[in-house]
Order: structure tokens, then C-alpha cells, then sequence
């Protein structure tokens, strides 16, 4: 725990001597020891730590103007709590001189993972050489899985789904639990997709897994065996639904799809499995122009980006060792980087 501890304090929030550091805690949600040992990491770099919890907000409530005070005051919020950068950025402004570093890490079981052990700036180094050039327009990918998932398109510019994400965000947050990676722009998709999990980041396996099929970067029907009917039944109607409330040819296209990259992040379903997105285990699609999730997910991908192999059975593929991530891990004085 004293690993992932110093990798929050030093790594991400690169806490200074002198500054002044707010602890902003989820009451009856965050684990009251652990904040008491990121508090003395920060008085142990020479900043001061200011704890305050604050009870669970409503689903898209303001933020109370007495933590937007506390937050303004500061030098670094560590937030064990939601917070909405866009909700931040409007109240504060674009550069509000706080860095604001949010997890959704609350437990001792979170904070002895692989996930907030592993050197953040590593993680977010592996995630902006991804998103900032290796997920680059124009690029063929594909995608296969165990389940047999077999699909493959190109890159498209800057998908829906990716720009409402980016709408939440601001330049003075950060996240110490590595997200999925911005959702990649899909066209010209084709293939079979096989839906191996249901319920969104609860990841609940399907025992009979129903297949979209996709023609020209739309899912143009579900099939299956007489076994996965229910599920068949369920993915049709989704679709269905979708093509009669939108109205458009559009409805149920490929917008994008998009996981994981964090190399040795845990798969984490049930409750808190938003914190599992950061693995390479899994991926799903965005759909449609709203770009919407219709909860379809499959795992243990193979990947390729220009017929390299990227990702092999949910993991790093063995060849895949880019150069400037190499050089990455040695800035950081890591040995190796997956």
C-alpha cells in the first residue's frame, strides 16, 4: 500500500515542499487509513495536508461554493470523491492555479493492486503515445477474440462518443486510476462481434454470447444459436429501438470502440468496475451518432494496428516493444514498461 501511496503523492500529484495539499474524501465510501498515510506521504515531501470529507453529491448536483473555495485555495487536490472537471473549469475558470488529481480508488484492496502500484507516469506516458500517434486516422485495425470475435475497419477522425468525453474535461485535472483510452473513431468496419459480457463495466459474462453483425460500419442484425435467444432477443431490440427513435440509417452504426491500455491493471467487474477499464483485457463498442453504450463488450482481444500485432489474448503481444515507450520507462528508471 506504501507503493501505491508514493506513486499518488510523488508521481501523480508530484506534491512540492511548501504546498499546501487538500485531501477531499467520500464519507462512508473512502478508507479513513489509507488517507491517513497519503497525509503523511505529503508531510513527509514538506507540503501540508488539509483533510475534509464531504457526503456522496447527487448525480449531477452543483459543487457546494465552500469546497469550491477549498478547492481554489490550494495548491493540489488529491479528490477521493466525484468531481465534474467541466463542473470544475466553469466555477473556477481554465487555469484556476490548483492541480486537481481525482481516483476512483477508495479501499486498501484498490490501493495494493497492480493498477496504483504501477508508475503513473508510465501509464499516462503509454496512454498519450497511443492516443497521441499510435491511434492515428487513417490506420487500419483489427480485432479478434477467443469467443470469436472477428472485425476490422480504419480509423476515422474524432468520433462522437470521444467528444463528449473531451467536453468533460480540464487542463488542471488529472486521474491517479488510469481511464479507458478516448473512444477510437470507427468507419468501414466489418465482421463479426461476439458479445461475451452484458451490464457495462459490471462485466457479467453471458453464458450463450449473441454476435452482432456488421456491414459497412453498421450492425445490421444479431444472431446466434437456439440457445442464446434471450440474448439474441435483447441485442435486437436494443437495435431496434435505436433505428426507430432516431430515424436515421445512422442509427445503429460502429461510432467507435475503445479499452484499456494499462499494462498490468486489474479486470474489475460488479460495482467499482470503471476501475477495471483501465486493462487491456477488455473492449467494447460506442454506437450511433448520440454515440451511445449498448453494453456490448468482449475480452482476451488479439489487436492489430497495420497487420502489427498490438494485443494478444488480452495482454501486450510479445513483439510489440515501441521504441519511445523503451525510452519512456527509461526516463523513469523502470526496467521495462509491460
Amino acid at each position: 500500500m506504501q507503493e501505491a501511496v508514493a506513486n499518488l503523492v510523488q508521481n501523480c500529484a508530484q506534491v512540492q515542499r511548501g504546498e499546501s495539499v487538500l485531501l477531499l474524501n467520500e464519507q462512508d465510501v473512502m478508507d479513513a487509513d489509507v488517507v491517513g498515510l497519503i497525509g503523511e506521504a505529503i508531510s513527509a515531501a514538506g507540503a501540508t495536508p488539509r483533510v475534509m470529507w464531504e457526503p456522496s453529491p447527487e448525480r449531477g448536483a452543483a459543487i457546494p461554493g465552500e469546497l469550491l473555495e477549498s478547492i481554489a485555495s490550494s495548491d493540489k487536490v488529491i479528490a477521493h470523491f466525484p468531481l465534474s472537471p467541466s463542473a470544475l473549469q466553469e466555477s473556477l475558470g481554465p487555469d484556476p492555479g490548483v492541480v486537481v488529481v481525482q481516483s476512483m480508488f477508495r479501499t486498501k484492496q484498490h490501493f495494493v493492486s497492480e493498477h496504483a502500484r504501477y508508475h503513473w507516469g508510465m501509464a499516462n506516458a503509454i496512454y498519450e503515445r497511443f492516443q497521441n500517434e499510435l491511434f492515428a486516422e487513417g490506420r487500419k485495425w483489427r480485432f479478434a477474440s477467443p469467443g470469436g470475435t472477428e472485425i476490422s475497419g480504419v480509423i476515422d477522425a474524432l468520433s462522437e462518443r470521444a467528444r463528449q468525453l473531451d467536453d468533460n474535461l480540464a487542463p488542471f485535472c488529472r486521474s491517479f486510476n488510469s481511464p479507458a483510452y478516448i473512444p477510437v473513431a470507427s468507419k468501414g468496419c466489418e465482421g463479426r462481434a461476439v458479445v461475451e459480457y452484458t451490464g457495462g463495466f459490471r462485466r457479467i459474462p453471458l453464458d450463450h454470447p449473441p454476435t452482432l453483425v456488421i456491414e459497412d460500419n453498421i450492425i445490421v442484425r444479431v444472431e446466434g444459436p437456439p440457445e442464446a435467444k434471450r440474448w439474441v432477443d435483447e441485442y435486437s431490440q436494443v437495435l431496434d429501438e435505436r433505428s426507430e427513435r432516431l430515424g436515421t440509417p445512422d442509427a445503429n452504426k460502429v461510432d467507435s470502440w475503445h479499452g484499456g491500455l494499462h499494462p498490468t491493471a486489474e479486470s474489475i467487474g460488479g460495482d467499482i468496475g470503471l476501475v477495471g477499464n483501465a486493462g487491456t483485457k477488455m473492449a467494447h463498442f460506442h454506437v450511433g451518432p448520440d454515440g451511445a453504450h449498448i453494453a456490448a463488450q468482449w475480452g482476451d482481444l488479439d489487436m492489430w494496428l497495420d497487420d502489427e500485432p498490438v494485443m494478444a489474448n488480452g495482454r501486450y503481444a510479445a513483439g510489440f516493444d515501441d521504441p519511445k515507450l523503451r525510452e519512456a520507462a527509461r526516463q523513469f528508471g523502470l526496467s521495462h514498461w509491460r
